[in-house]
């Protein structure tokens, strides 16, 4: 693999395909890796960012840019191009007329452009109506959450695979005040492991509250 850049860099164990718990979302992967061009949406921490960095990982010459002051101008000779969150992009004619320019120039080289968003591309304010009109001719695909059933398995399986065990309660406490991230339980659990060891204590709502401060 490669040429294959990521802006910017993440931690790649917490965005493996592995890691990535597929859920509702059954037909992702395919979606993913197909041709065409793509919008993904869902809310915050459903894994729409987890899910760019396993495509990105998995392909040649993939770029993936987070940065809204990145400059689009020469990512097309990139084999696909992936705006994560391009909401922050909406809304300003400058950083429209660039996106608009960079989905130009990949359709002419045949090339792929990827966007992930919180909403639809409907539900944005776009300001350039040509730009609005060529995304809503992509692919859609709408990421949805894991349920609360698959997520509490995912923290078991992240506790149990670092030798240690997770009570159910302790697990029902993290999903509801840490994150549902997948990628950020990954490393909450990392850390609590790391805590739990070098404290010499069982992972637990006390220490859960001390080691994140709740």
């Amino acid at each position: 693999m490669i040429d294959c850049q990521v802006l910017p860099l993440e931690p790649s164990e917490s965005y493996t395909r592995e890691g990535f718990r597929i859920g509702v979302n059954q037909n992702i992967f395919s979606t993913l890796f197909a041709s065409d061009h793509l919008w993904l949406h869902g809310d915050a921490a459903v894994g729409k960012t987890h899910a760019m960095h396993i495509l990105v990982s998995a392909i040649d010459h993939a770029i993936l840019i987070t940065d809204v002051d990145y400059e689009l101008n020469g990512s097309e000779a990139f084999s696909t191009v992936v705006l994560d969150g391009v909401d922050q992009w909406i809304g300003s004619a400058a950083n429209e007329r660039e996106i608009f320019g960079l989905y130009e120039r990949l359709v002419r080289a045949e090339r792929r452009l990827v966007l992930t968003s919180r909403y639809k591309a409907e539900h944005l304010d776009f300001v350039l109506p040509d730009l609005k009109s060529r995304c809503s001719m992509f692919t859609r695909f709408h990421l949805l959450p894991l349920p609360h059933a698959e997520q509490l398995a995912l923290l078991q399986d992240l506790v149990k695979k670092s030798g240690a065990t997770l009570h159910t309660e302790v697990a029902h406490y993290l999903l509801r005040y840490l994150t549902r991230s997948q990628s950020e339980l990954v490393q909450a659990v990392s850390r609590l492991n790391k805590e739990s060891i070098f404290r010499n204590r069982k992972i637990s709502i006390p220490l859960v509250k001390e080691v994140f401060k709740l």
